[in-house]
């Protein structure tokens, strides 16, 4: 079977398709044909190098595909059954272990680009009725850290205001999430264009960040000098910003690093807000069951920039990397 896989050095330039062995699995395990994959920014940072992982490596954090086999102990899935990789395999419910970060898929461990993968039948969940597999490739990190920062860290509720930072899978699942639970979206982004597109999903307010880079006093002006009562905070450059624009008791989601992995940050307005700043790590195999009942409940659909065709691969990546897309980017099997 082939898989996508950083070889000799680090780099996209060295990511190219090989030859692996077909995988066997263990009582508690079960085969899967993979379908469809999505592409996260940490796929990226894996192939740069970021988290200085052995090569050479499989790839991958989100995967679909259909059960091909199960070993003699798996109770919980059958062969046909349509499933959906969990990122943080051990991480079943409660709170997140040391543990649980080293059975990362595609970082930690061996990732999920390839026609076949065997994992513990615990690492799958059952792709929401409604979805396809194309579709629900875009749900383990994405959809998951969109949930998880809405829901647990962020208990929005119905007639609150939530902040969003561009244009991603995350930011348009939060977009899709928020409006099922009544919420106000107000959502940044750099292009006209892709505001245009996020109005048409629902987003109440929208700024462009270019041409009004003061764009927290705006914020303030739509919420009439209330501020938000949660922010997903996706660049961190422009964190005191986010801070600026915020209720007092509110709370900020930490769930990206575009713009870098430190910033200058003035605690004053953290103490003055009563802020509460939440790192997440995805979520529980628990809060992705409960998700795509949601998912399920309110007829959602993830939004799919483009589907590639797995011999595309390589140019995939390099669309991802330059951040044209407007949702999801996927690789077809």
């Amino acid at each position: 079977m082939q898989a996508i896989l950083s070889k000799g050095t680090y780099g996209l330039d060295s990511v190219a398709l090989a030859e692996q062995p077909m995988p066997t699995i263990q009582a508690h395990e079960v085969l899967v044909r993979i379908q469809a994959v999505s592409l996260n920014q940490l796929d990226l940072m894996v192939a740069e190098g970021a988290f200085a992982t052995p090569l050479p490596h499989v790839l991958g954090s989100d995967a679909s595909g259909i059960v091909e086999a199960i070993g003699d102990q798996v109770t919980t899935l059958a062969v046909g059954d349509e499933v959906v990789t969990h990122f943080i395999q051990s991480w079943q419910s409660g709170a997140l272990t040391p543990t649980d970060l080293s059975r990362r898929l595609g970082t930690s461990v061996s990732g999920v680009f390839s026609e076949y993968v065997a994992l513990p039948a615990s690492s799958f969940v059952k792709v929401p009725r409604h979805l396809t597999t194309t579709e629900a490739s875009t749900l383990p990190i994405a959809g998951l850290t969109a949930w998880e920062a809405l829901t647990t860290v962020g208990r929005l509720q119905p007639g609150q205001t939530v902040l969003l930072q561009g244009t991603g899978g995350v930011s348009l699942f939060a977009l899709l999430f928020a409006k099922a639970i009544g919420a106000t979206v107000i959502l940044l982004s750099g292009s006209d264009e892709k505001l245009a597109q996020a109005k048409a999903l629902g987003a109440d307010e929208t700024i462009n960040y270019r041409t009004s880079p003061h764009w927290q006093q705006r914020v303030e002006e739509l919420t009439s000098g209330q501020g938000v009562d949660l922010a997903l905070e996706m660049s961190w450059t422009d964190l005191s910003k986010t801070i600026s624009c915020m209720k007092i008791g509110g709370r900020i989601a930490v769930i990206g690093l575009l713009g870098g992995a430190n910033t200058d940050l003035s605690i004053f307005g953290v103490l003055q807000k009563n802020l509460t700043l939440t790192g997440l790590q995805v979520g529980p195999k628990s809060s992705f069951e409960a998700m795509n009942q949601a998912l399920e409940r309110y007829a959602i659909h993830p939004v799919i920039d483009r589907v590639f065709p797995f011999a595309d691969y390589a140019e995939a990546l390099t669309y991802f990397q330059q951040g044209k897309h407007f949702g999801k980017v996927v690789i077809q099997f």
